[in-house]
């Protein structure tokens, strides 16, 4: 069709621009997310919706790159509305920290086109130790679409409006291996084919499209998901092909399409009216087409969607990972630990865990019946296990001393502290201390702890001869701290924000960890300290918040992490051989993640220092 330019039933045909098929609509009040818009069709399509005056926020890797676009795009039409955020889809790390950052802004968002891609290079793994054309056009849309999900329902309710998932494809989709996706061999450098390999991936991006509106239908929310062929095109798509590069340009002023005509079916697909209540479809030339037979496969599309799931990263663990997987094998005994805030939630699943692989465990939390009755459920399920409940109120200096007090006075050990007590995003509320909960609770009492718990760790560590851990549970929501750390404001009610305060008190988690560790290296002692991200989780920490908690869920029970999947990463962090001797690091999924320029700054971590200890001597 698209060589002979006939129009279809839509109207339009392969000839037709992206400004051809939105002639006449009115974006105004819609907002979209474009992936990969600093180049290609992703550029045309970020242009032609903001000339139809929707707001767009272009995600790209190269935010340089992708500001240029934006100078011209406003220099063309000035009244339009963009945005640029940084975003590497090969970066799982990098997702989180765009949905995390795009969700914090309070934007709404109708319309999100997974468009970035990359064609056929040499086998190269991503950041995440998976095979870069799945990572990259599969595997980090599929993620950024789940993280952004909530967003999309949220503004289609609030402003009644149809919001779109619009899956960028291609007709490599029929070119791909025998199995249609294969699952055993996705990072298999000896039967990789880079052709077959992007025909895997753009195979996905249809399945994972289908699988979102059988979704959908299901949960009954006013969200379509589609697939798309853009058609053959001259873009940069080939550049790891500079010679099939080059004739592919020079061919393509005569066969192929142009830019413009290549992203008419992306925005026909996010704006016209002819779409409306459409899902679950793949389209090329701006019309209806029968994709391939597996792409039709609604088995392989759940498969698929389970498989991303739990997709691992360079450790062999990932999202999907439990507590109990990442400490298979692993033999605890002769080790005790502490774990804070283990009468729920992960705290909970941590310490069965860790008791279920022969470490001791000493159970720190603030309700020592409720503490005592999980002790009790892990001596039903491991007779043998080793566990003790203590009364620790992290929000309460007097409480922590008092803790730290009769735990050195015990004469046992302590080889691992897990901080992992914490409360979320509660109204304005001083400690016992008078100082604001969140930050005394979440940080500060983890601090004193630590400090006063240091001298048995390290006599531990010099007598058994082995390496002491302590691991923080800080959260993506630290990124929320968007200003860093407010000394000045700590409890101040007037400037107070419970999300911002919570951020705030995640960031400090990391900053006490990698300032320890920094402190550890000095002083040539064989302690660690690291941070992590457990993921997001049904638990009760959104308690101040029962709307929103009652959404999450619900919601949780098809997106978010279960309790344990939730505490694999702690355990792994305070296990694992993998993790031995290293120490200031930040982890997400059982793997090593990006933090933001706050948790990097090694002068705020030394102010933070210095700020607690003043804080706690008063």
């Amino acid at each position: 069709m698209w060589m002979l330019g006939k129009k279809g039933e839509s109207g339009f045909g392969s000839k037709s621009t992206a400004e051809d098929v939105t002639q006449g609509i009115n974006g105004s009040g819609l907002t979209a997310i474009v992936t990969g818009a600093s180049s290609g069709i992703g550029t045309e399509t970020a242009r032609v919706l903001a000339l139809r005056g929707v707001h767009v926020v272009m995600a790209v890797r190269n935010t340089e790159a992708g500001t240029k676009i934006k100078e011209n795009i406003v220099s063309e039409t000035p009244t339009a509305k963009v945005d640029v955020m940084e975003l590497d889809l090969s970066s799982l790390t990098s997702v989180r920290n765009f949905a995390a950052q795009y969700c914090s802004s309070d934007l709404p968002l109708n319309i999100l086109i997974n468009n970035a891609g990359v064609m056929a290079p040499p086998f190269t793994l991503s950041k995440d130790g998976i095979e870069l054309q799945f990572a990259t056009n599969h595997l980090g849309h599929f993620l950024l679409t789940n993280l952004l999900l909530e967003t999309m329902k949220k503004t289609s309710n609030e402003q009644e409006k149809e919001g779109k998932i619009v899956n960028v494809s291609s007709e490599a989709h029929r070119i791909t291996y025998s199995k249609g996706i294969n699952f055993d061999n996705i990072n298999d450098e000896s039967s990789y084919s880079s052709i077959y390999a992007y025909g895997q991936s753009k195979l996905a991006n249809i399945l994972h499209a289908n699988e979102l509106t059988r979704r959908f239908k299901e949960e009954k929310v006013n969200l379509t998901a589609n697939s798309l062929h853009p058609g053959a095109i001259a873009t940069g798509l080939l550049r790891h092909h500079s010679f099939l590069d080059g004739i592919v340009d020079w061919v393509g002023k005569y066969f192929l399409k142009t830019i413009p005509q290549g992203a008419a079916t992306t925005c026909y697909v996010a704006l016209h009216p002819q779409v409306k209540g459409i899902s679950g479809e793949y389209f090329a030339d701006s019309n209806k087409l029968k994709p391939s037979s597996f792409a039709r496969d609604s088995e392989l599309a759940k498969k698929l969607w389970d498989f991303s799931l739990g997709m691992k990263g360079e450790s062999g663990f990932g999202g999907y990972s439990t507590a109990e997987d990442v400490t298979q094998g692993i033999d605890g005994s002769g080790l005790t630990a502490i774990v804070t805030g283990a009468s729920s939630g992960i705290g909970a699943e941590t310490a069965r865990v860790l008791a279920l692989h022969g470490v001791h465990v000493v159970m720190a939390v603030r309700n020592t019946e409720t503490g005592t009755k999980v002790k009790e459920s892990v001596l039903k399920e491991t007779p043998n296990a080793k566990i003790d409940v203590m009364e620790l109120d992290l929000g309460s200096l007097a409480s922590v001393r008092k803790f730290a007090t009769e735990y050195c006075s015990s004469a046992l050990p302590l080889n691992i502290l897990i901080n992992n007590a914490g409360v979320m995003a509660p109204p304005f509320t001083l400690s016992k201390g008078n100082i604001e909960l969140q930050f005394a609770t979440n940080h500060l009492g983890h601090f004193l702890l630590t400090n006063l718990l240091l001298e048995t760790m390290k006599s531990t560590s010099r007598e058994q001869g082995k390496e002491g851990r302590i691991v923080n549970v800080s959260s993506v929501g630290h990124r929320f701290a968007k200003e860093g750390i407010n000394f000045d404001k700590i409890t101040d009610k007037s400037s107070y924000g419970p999300i911002e305060a919570y951020g705030r008190s995640k960031l400090a988690n990391i900053l006490h960890a990698n300032e320890l560790a920094r402190q550890f290296k000095e002083e040539k002692v064989e302690l660690t300290a690291n941070s992590l991200h457990p993921g997001a989780i049904q638990t009760n920490l959104l308690r101040h918040h029962l709307f929103i908690e009652g959404v999450m869920n619900w919601v949780g029970r098809f997106f978010l992490k279960t309790i344990p999947q939730g505490a694999a990463t702690s355990c792994y962090v305070a296990l694992h051989p993998q993790v031995k001797g290293v120490g200031g690091e930040y982890f997400a999924d059982c793997n090593k993640g990006d933090r933001s320029s706050f948790a990097k700054d090694p002068e705020l971590a030394k102010k933070l220092w210095d700020f607690s200890l003043s804080m706690v001597a008063k």
